[in-house]
């Protein structure tokens, strides 16, 4: 083992009651038809001024729900093209900026979309057309491992941005054998689909259920869902109205964005630990 260098200092000791969000970040998973895409436009509706970083194939990128909405972004190709925008995105300390103008938060669509791209780098690395054939002496393994470095390498710079960030990411269904099956975040190999959930200070799972949007607070059958929140803050159940902006506000310490997510119920409250 190193020793530390002479020069190095202590880090200064904090009291995690000190502790106070700036802004919010969440992952949100969900099949095709869930509003995944549609729930961006509550974000512009708080006051959030959202930026989409589009990494899905086709046309429009997979956008065409927010058609009639006025909100700013960038289609990627890249997992390095990514890097890019986002390392631009935070250039300024204290904002988000592109092309100087100002935004309040960041939204990735989708998180499954770009999984392809640390894929395709690492076969052209390889000289490879694809990862399953017979070659001989050929282990796709090591590109799941490339990925999953690659997602961990994503994290650290989106977290890093200086407003509220929304991730979104198809769902698939993982498990089988002796592992029941369960949805959870669509990417592939077997890592980053376990990984990712626990990132991020919410997980929500986005559903349709008796036809109206919900938003799936807590671990259901093995599916991942939670919410961080401060002390003192009413227990949300495990449904709740599809409205980001007003959990994000909710999660920051706004109580009053509760009859906007659970209209039809009282809320429970929280003793702070003594």
């Amino acid at each position: 083992m190193s020793s530390p260098s002479p020069n190095m200092k202590l880090p200064t000791m904090f009291r995690t009651s000190s502790l106070k969000a700036s802004y919010a970040t969440g992952l949100g998973y969900g099949p095709a038809g869930a509003g995944k895409t549609r729930s961006t436009v509550t974000l512009q509706q708080h006051g959030f001024a959202p930026f989409v970083i589009a990494t899905e194939p086709g046309e429009t990128s997979g956008l065409l729900s927010l058609g009639s909405e006025d909100i700013h972004g960038v289609v990627v190709t890249s997992h390095e093209e990514l890097i890019y925008v986002v390392r631009e995105l935070k250039k300024k300390p204290g904002k988000i900026e592109y092309q100087q103008q100002e935004f309040g938060s960041v939204v990735l669509d989708s998180l499954t979309a770009w999984g392809e791209f640390p894929l395709e780098r690492y076969m052209q690395l390889k000289g490879w057309k694809d990862l399953h054939d017979s070659a001989a002496g050929k282990d796709p393994r090591g590109a799941y491992g490339y990925l999953a470095e690659k997602g961990r390498q994503l994290y650290k710079e989106l977290f890093s941005l200086h407003g509220h960030l929304w991730i979104l990411a198809r769902e698939g269904l993982f498990g089988g054998g002796d592992e029941a099956l369960f949805a959870a975040p669509e990417l592939p190999g077997q890592k980053l689909p376990r990984e990712a959930p626990g990132w991020s200070d919410l997980t929500v799972r986005l559903r349709v259920v008796a036809g109206k949007h919900v938003l799936i607070t807590q671990g259901e059958g093995g599916s991942p869902g939670r919410v961080r929140l401060p002390r003192d803050m009413p227990v949300l159940p495990t449904r709740c109205n599809q409205d980001i902006g007003a959990l994000f506000k909710f999660m920051l310490g706004d109580k009053s964005m509760y009859d906007l997510l659970v209209p039809d119920k009282k809320p429970v409250k929280v003793e702070a630990a003594k």
